[in-house]
């Protein structure tokens, strides 16, 4: 059996559908269609599975080598390219079975041999999340909303990946950077920014080890605003209110 898996990008889930079912979704949209400009492409390939409910339990129990996506869930879309078994077309992942459905794979993004990186985020006003992303510099691009810039200030080896032209083009500030040793503010990030391992002997970036993630998840914990006084800039903590806490 030859297939395809669709499963929601979060950042694109602007009317938050990931995981409800299909007739939750259909409500909510006002849409039989389920939206594929939502959806990224996150494997395709061969599998030896009799049927759906075997896809299920494979992308459940038994990922194929090299799959990066999450377990298969409600809200998955399901393609069955070559069957001799089950109907080719798109299934929805509903909370009971599969659901046959129209959808436009052409307007989904495709990830598959991307390479996705698991990286700190962090948006202004709200508190960090961890995030899947594509290694390539137009996910890193999308997800700092413009042209990337790195900056490492810190004896880890991670990264700082930002929006280079975030103060030049007056972005709202976001956190800023403090000396290891001397506690000094020496830096401020503008707008959404993303913290990532960086290997010194690797060009490339790479998903960030637990323990750093917590590290710096902790370290940059809260959104801050700033203030002048005595010349100086100063910033202080600010706890996002709840309606703007990740869920």
């Amino acid at each position: 059996m030859k297939i395809n898996i669709y499963q929601i990008n979060h950042d694109r889930d602007d009317k938050r559908l990931m995981f409800f079912g299909l007739d939750e979704v259909q409500k909510l949209t006002g849409s039989k269609m389920v939206k594929a400009e939502i959806y990224d492409k996150i494997f395709s390939g061969d599998v030896d599975c009799p049927s759906l409910e075997g896809i299920f339990h494979k992308f459940n129990y038994d990922h194929p080598e090299g799959y990066t996506g999450r377990s298969l869930s409600v809200s998955d879309v399901v393609e069955i390219v070559e069957s001799n078994n089950t109907e080719k077309g798109f299934y929805y992942c509903d909370s009971f079975g599969f659901k046959k459905i129209s959808f436009e794979p052409e307007k989904a993004q495709d990830t598959v041999g991307k390479n996705p990186i698991t990286v700190l985020y962090f948006q202004v006003g709200k508190l960090p999340k961890t995030v899947s992303i594509n290694s390539s510099l137009e996910a890193m691009q999308q997800l700092v909303g413009g042209y990337i810039e790195e900056y490492m200030p810190f004896e880890d080896e991670v990264a700082i990946i930002c929006n280079e032209e975030g103060k030049v083009n007056r972005l709202p500030l976001n956190r800023a950077v403090y000396d290891e040793h001397s506690k000094e503010m020496i830096e401020i990030i503008a707008d959404d920014f993303f913290i990532a391992y960086a290997p010194i002997e690797l060009e490339t970036f790479k998903s960030l080890p637990k323990d750093l993630e917590k590290k710096y998840s902790e370290k940059f914990k809260y959104p801050e605003r700033f203030y002048k006084q005595n010349g100086q800039i100063k910033a202080y903590p600010v706890k996002p209110k709840e309606h703007d806490v990740e869920r």
